[in-house]
């Protein structure tokens, strides 16, 4: 990291960016010029011989829970490698997103991994 780069923003870190697909999901951080990694929206669970997908709509919340638990911490710490205490985080989602799923996606990131709100953000659910 440059030097100016810290100074110029009152030592600020970037923001995670984190676009959730069906099939791919894109990460990185904010201001960059493409994302840091792309990788199948899939987890591999010991119990299932096939991969799991992510991204569901039609099973059940605390099921979905987990495997998003389990798939955020991935990109947290296995490939951005960045404590998600320290960023704030930007969701890129489709406008045909359940609102079941956006409630969980919410909850794993602020209850589990305890990402900061923005400032003058207000949080509504539908």
């Amino acid at each position: 990291m440059p030097l100016y780069e810290g100074l110029g923003s009152g030592g600020e870190k970037t923001a995670v960016v984190m676009d959730l697909g069906e099939a791919f999901t894109k990460c990185g951080f904010a201001g960059e010029t493409g994302p840091r990694c792309i990788i199948p929206s899939e987890i591999k669970r010991p119990d299932v011989t096939k991969p799991v997908r992510v991204v569901q709509y039609n099973i059940n919340t605390e099921e979905l829970y987990s495997y998003l638990k389990e798939f955020i911490h991935m990109l947290y710490f296995r490939h951005l490698l960045v404590n998600p205490r320290d960023r704030r985080v930007v969701i890129i989602e489709s406008v045909l997103c359940p609102s079941h799923f956006r409630d969980t996606l919410t909850r794993v990131l602020f209850k589990h991994f305890e990402v900061r709100v923005l400032p003058n953000y207000s949080m509504c659910s539908a």
